[in-house]
């Protein structure tokens, strides 16, 4: 006999929506200071209509509405999500996992060192034009702030909803019901997201310079090697250990990286 399941986990969890949602739009918010730096050159070349404050608060509100409402219903449909939040506003029985704050932040910290360590060498060479190679002199606080975006806002977009999306298509797809072939599906899934993660960010190098094969393959290549992991941690831990994991590897990245330039 199936177990019955519980109208409550049936229900749409309309209170996460709205606090992903919130995080989101106060993510898009944090890194607008960050971005008049950085474009201010294209800015000056081909003004906006209105101020670039409106522009990421009309994203904020609708690109990253879509994203959190969809992606809540997908991470159901393939049972990821976001649990310990989840449990936290409807007040349930959540088990953190073991070490949960070490392994995401340590996981960010060792993702951050590393892309650190390739920017500086030369395979970093074609990006002497994007901010991570000369934000140094941005202050402090734009730099910090910026790092929300990557943690809160990229992550619902890319992992809540993308890489749920995938994995679910693939398992439609696919059929596949064994634990082996979830495995197969997700790892198709993340490296899919991962590229799409990394092309994700070639619009704001074409911004900054013309766009060379070298560069984009960099770009790409760097951008997916952080996002392997991240996808990891949302699959095997939640989307609560992606966000921190992503959150510290920008710290790694804008804040310290650039204190020893």
């Amino acid at each position: 006999m199936s177990e019955a399941v519980s109208p409550v986990a049936l229900r749409y969890p309309w209170r996460l929506f709205f606090l992903l949602w919130a995080g989101a739009i106060v993510a898009v918010m944090a890194v607008v200071p960050y971005l008049q730096v950085v474009l201010v050159g294209a800015l000056a070349a081909h003004p906006l209509p209105i101020p670039l404050f409106f522009v990421a608060l009309v994203q904020g509100v609708t690109n990253f509405g879509v994203a959190a409402g969809l992606g809540v219903l997908l991470a159901r449909k393939i049972g990821l999500g976001a649990p310990i939040l989840e449990g936290w506003l409807y007040r349930r029985a959540v088990r953190v996992p073991a070490r949960f704050v070490a392994i995401g932040s340590g996981m960010g910290i060792a993702v951050g060192l590393v892309l650190l360590v390739l920017i500086r060498s030369p395979v970093g060479a074609s990006l002497s034009n994007m901010p991570v190679a000369s934000e140094g002199a941005m202050p402090l606080w734009k730099r910090f702030l910026a790092c929300f975006y990557g943690g809160i806002g990229e992550e619902i977009v890319m992992r809540l909803f993308l890489l749920s999306l995938v994995i679910w298509l693939l398992g439609l797809v696919l059929k596949g019901r064994s634990s082996r072939h979830g495995v197969i599906i997700f790892w198709v899934a993340n490296f899919l997201v991962a590229l799409a993660f990394g092309a994700g960010h070639l619009p704001l190098a074409r911004s900054l310079g013309p766009l060379t094969p070298q560069l984009v393959i960099v770009v790409i290549t760097l951008n997916a090697f952080a996002a392997l992991p991240f996808g990891y941690l949302y699959w095997s831990r939640g989307l609560e250990a992606a966000i921190l994991a992503h959150f510290s590897a920008d710290l790694v990245l804008h804040v310290i990286g650039p204190a020893f330039n």
